[in-house]
């Protein structure tokens, strides 16, 4: 578990543990999850995404819009490279939406078990409507 944990801070400059057991990706935005229950790589993505998504998605933490944008852009680059997978602003607007607060786990779970197809998350905004 200790690999998959630095290989993830690998993907996230600047990302180190804290004594609490979290997980700062970025100091600047506040954006962390607590890895001390997580036993495996699914357990970290789901953490990501649910607790890391917002920021990705909307976080504000500088007074600049273009800095606020650069620091997202950045952030999600960085979860694209540990996930493989090529997601943008607006995929991380709907994944936050729907899977963002650990507010439907079960999905979250059917999410990252697609292979990340966002046509389950897609899906369910649609349900809802």
């Amino acid at each position: 578990m200790t690999d998959e944990i630095f290989g993830l801070m690998e993907c996230f400059p600047g990302s180190y543990i804290n004594r609490f057991g979290e997980i700062i990706l970025s100091k600047k935005g506040n954006v962390y999850f607590t890895a001390k229950n997580c036993t495996d790589k699914e357990d970290i993505i789901c953490k990501l995404l649910e607790w890391c998504s917002r920021p990705m998605a909307k976080g504000e933490p500088y007074s600049s819009h273009k800095r606020n944008n650069e620091w997202r852009e950045q952030l999600i680059s960085s979860l694209n490279r540990y996930l493989g997978t090529n997601f943008g602003q607006e995929d991380m607007y709907w994944i936050y939406d729907q899977l963002g607060n650990a507010v439907n786990h079960k999905l979250t779970l059917r999410f990252i078990r697609s292979d990340f197809n966002m046509a389950i998350i897609y899906q369910k905004v649609k349900e809802v409507k």
